[in-house]
């Protein structure tokens, strides 16, 4: 039976990180533990969390998220690992139970689903499957995620990049090491938006970071072929309704729509 480890990085997080351990306690599947990371939080929090024997709280100091996440790692022992951030939480109490029958014999090294926005109210359409295009192209959430333990155990994420560690981590998995993600069509996570990666201020070392990326697993050539498929496809208008209240739901229907024509598409080639 497939054990979870549950990490959730914190500090002084509130409310946040109660509601997202009350959401992960409520899970139908079982045999999951909850690591609460805590960087030393001083709101009270930590001594408002439920008694149960399937938390443990780790009180260590950290240099930042990525940093709270890497010690979460070496304290999990779970077989497969999600990061579920304080405010998060999953979709609904039989998410786990989906995806361990998804994973089911086959125990591959990744896999990830879809995730509901709260910020647009609508549910993120994701590719079906992740090549070295559309990993240029999407993000797929980091909380809807699934990572078998062994390998973030022996390749934690790379604390240079502050704020794109969780996408060089999917890069340096799809583009280094050939890992071919499993797509599970199920909502796993119930996401809040924003975050670091969001905030203005960080915006000069988003981009820097962002270009380092790029130029560690993407060679000037493929960038450019990149670049210049992103524009014909109207890649500012796309992000921009996508993140539209207004007409984000329609957006996403038709990506959705799009994958799904894809995938059929090529299960018929493959016949």
């Amino acid at each position: 039976m497939i054990q979870f480890s549950i990490i959730t990085v914190c500090l002084n997080a509130g409310q946040g990180l109660l509601d997202t351990v009350a959401r992960t306690l409520s899970q139908t599947y079982e045999n999951f533990e909850i690591i609460v990371k805590d960087g030393g939080s001083q709101d009270g929090s930590i001594e408002k969390l439920p008694s149960d024997p399937r938390i443990r709280v780790v009180t260590r100091q950290d240099t930042g998220i990525y940093d709270a996440m890497n010690q979460g790692i070496e304290e999990a022992r779970g077989d497969y690992l999600i990061f579920m951030n304080c405010g998060d939480w999953f979709y609904s109490p039989d998410v786990l139970q989906s995806v361990a029958d998804g994973i089911g014999e086959q125990r591959e090294p990744l896999y990830y689903g879809k995730c509901f926005d709260r910020m647009t109210g609508q549910v993120r359409a994701y590719p079906k499957q992740l090549t070295r295009m559309t990993c240029y192209r999407t993000m797929i959430c980091h909380q809807a995620t699934i990572y078998r333990a062994d390998i973030l155990k022996q390749r934690p994420y790379d604390l240079s990049y502050r704020i794109l560690a969780d996408r060089e981590m999917l890069w340096y998995l799809v583009c280094e090491k050939k890992v071919e993600p499993k797509y599970l069509d199920t909502v796993i996570a119930d996401y809040q938006g924003g975050g670091e990666s969001a905030d203005q201020k960080h915006i000069q070392r988003n981009r820097a970071d962002q270009q380092r990326l790029l130029d560690t697993y993407y060679p000037k050539a493929e960038q450019r072929k990149y670049r210049l498929m992103m524009a014909l496809t109207f890649q500012k208008l796309r992000v921009s309704l996508s993140k539209s209240p207004k007409f984000s739901k329609y957006y996403f229907k038709t990506v959705q729509a799009f994958y799904d024509c894809k995938e059929k598409l090529t299960r018929r080639k493959g016949r």
